[in-house]
């Protein structure tokens, strides 16, 4: 079977939003592990690619200390430039393969693993591992991803589809991947003609053409790399659990608490499904066939820490909130139209209680900021807060509503005289086809004239500066119909450029 190196093809990925320190260490402290302080954090990650999410946490803690492991020359070199680019004395990226790294590198606070236990052979998984526990502080949070059944059941057959119609084919990478997705797409039309032509036909059918449409418009990178790498191993939740265990270290939690919340169920039902569990890990596993899950990015700990579950509305204290929805409009038929409601990564929430809708309100006016959960108490009703609100939130927290950080960053709410955003997003913008990280390590397909923008805001331009340059420079040369009609004339660039630089605000690309 032809294998595509990372150096043929680098893998390119971009932020991973759930992995950075701030978010690793609010969810340790919620579950009672205090975690390291995360400004001054030493921080490792193993297969760091082209450095784009370890460059970005870099540059927004300056003060910690952040090395990245990777096997690839392609993409360390390429890595290693965007730190020089960026001026970053506090990141370095290493050469080496995992299974020659060793207590050398010394004790880390934070550990990120991010596409490589599904995606090396056993020897090298089981060497993450322990290294992950060997090279961990006594406090420290391991971040590991993987792909996971029973979703990939589902996912598998298409993917073993593509690497059979490559398995004899000598061409280079790139003829490979339009290859196997050549190949796919006929046989999934060829799939779905039986399923119409037969009654009843094949399910089978819909589950490729499923499959084929998720990995459509993604880039050739990420086909070479899940689709066609020799080695893609799925793991069920409880077995990476009880592999982690074996190397010493214990699951804290998952990165996005939606995977670890029981989501809104009628009470007969919820009752019926709790009784099936015996645990917090046979119950978030059974969750995982509920859902289907396809992919996990688990939290592990040093074994023998004493953690707390289920955690505390108490442990929001010390803990800021960021507001992860919008407030929508009426017309949601589910809901009483006069009631506020809020839509966010998990669902719909009416804000039928009063306390809990003064909250939100005062963290969506704080927008783009994580409100310390002291100042948000103060702000709504100290008396009550903690007896009431908390929990509320706490709920909204593991339905997918909220964010909790430490240290959090500060991106501002509205543009300064001479804007200036996030280094890593500039230098971002200014390659094509990336998706600029913010100071909140959030990824955003940012729009055309926001994007085209963040290169040129580093605070050196006022508005009027910013406006000639969209209708001397940006407008002639764009290729996006809206970058082109927002430069007709200075008056229109004025406005375009207020809309783009509130866009940019709003989603936390711009700094003090």
């Amino acid at each position: 079977m032809p294998v595509i190196s990372y150096d043929a093809i680098p893998y390119e990925g971009t932020a991973v939003e759930a992995s950075h320190p701030r978010r690793l260490a609010a969810i340790g402290r919620l579950f009672g592990l205090d975690a390291p302080p995360v400004a001054s954090a030493r921080i490792l990650e193993f297969g760091s690619a082209i450095g784009e999410n370890l460059n970005a946490i870099a540059a927004g803690l300056p003060g910690a200390a952040c090395i990245g492991i990777d096997n690839a020359p392609r993409q360390v070199e390429f890595a290693r430039k965007v730190a020089a680019d960026l001026g970053l004395q506090n990141v370095r990226f290493d050469l080496r393969d995992i299974l020659e790294v060793g207590p050398e590198l010394g004790t880390f606070d934070y550990i990120i693993a991010h596409g490589v236990y599904s995606w090396v052979e056993a020897p090298v998984r089981d060497r993450l591992l322990r290294l992950c526990r060997e090279l961990l502080a006594p406090n420290g949070i391991a971040f590991v991803s993987y792909n996971c059944y029973p979703g990939w059941f589902l996912r598998q057959p298409l993917r073993e589809l593509m690497v059979f119609a490559t398995r004899n084919l000598d061409a280079p990478p790139d003829r490979l991947v339009a290859h196997a997705r050549a190949m796919a797409e006929i046989v999934v039309r060829t799939s779905l003609d039986l399923e119409a032509r037969l009654p009843g036909g094949p399910l089978y059918a819909r589950v490729l053409a499923r499959e084929l449409d998720f990995i459509a418009d993604r880039p050739d990178d990420y086909v070479a790399h899940e689709h066609l790498e020799p080695t893609n191993t799925p793991v069920f939740f409880a077995d990476f659990v009880a592999h982690a265990a074996g190397a010493g270290l214990e699951y804290l939690g998952d990165a996005w608490p939606l995977r670890m919340a029981l989501p809104d169920l009628a009470p007969g039902i919820a009752r019926e499904f709790a009784s099936l569990a015996r645990g917090h890990i046979e119950r978030e596993q059974l969750l995982d066939f509920v859902h289907g899950r396809t992919f996990r990015e688990s939290l592990l700990c040093s074994k023998g820490i004493q953690l707390v579950r289920p955690p505390h509305p108490d442990a929001l204290r010390g803990l800021s909130l960021r507001l992860l929805g919008d407030f929508i409009g009426p017309g949601e038929e589910r809901f009483d139209p006069a009631l506020p409601k809020l839509a966010h990564p998990g669902g719909i929430l009416a804000l039928r209680d009063p306390d809990l809708l003064e909250a939100v309100r005062y963290l969506a006016d704080r927008r783009p900021a994580a409100v310390p959960s002291e100042e948000l108490a103060a702000a709504v009703d100290p008396r009550r807060f903690w007896e009431r609100t908390a929990p509320k939130l706490l709920r909204l927290f593991f339905h997918g509503g909220l964010q909790l950080e430490v240290e959090p960053a500060s991106p501002v709410s509205r543009p300064g005289p001479q804007p200036r955003a996030f280094a890593m997003a500039r230098h971002q913008a200014a390659r094509e086809g990336t998706m600029p990280v913010a100071l909140t390590h959030a990824v955003h397909e940012v729009p055309p004239l926001p994007l085209a923008l963040l290169p040129y805001l580093d605070g050196t331009r006022d508005h009027d500066q910013l406006a000639r340059l969209i209708v001397e420079e940006l407008a002639p040369a764009a290729r996006d119909d809206a970058v082109r009609a927002a430069g007709v004339s200075f008056a229109t660039a004025r406005v375009a450029l207020a809309a783009a630089l509130q866009w940019l605000a709003r989603h936390g690309y711009l700094e003090a």
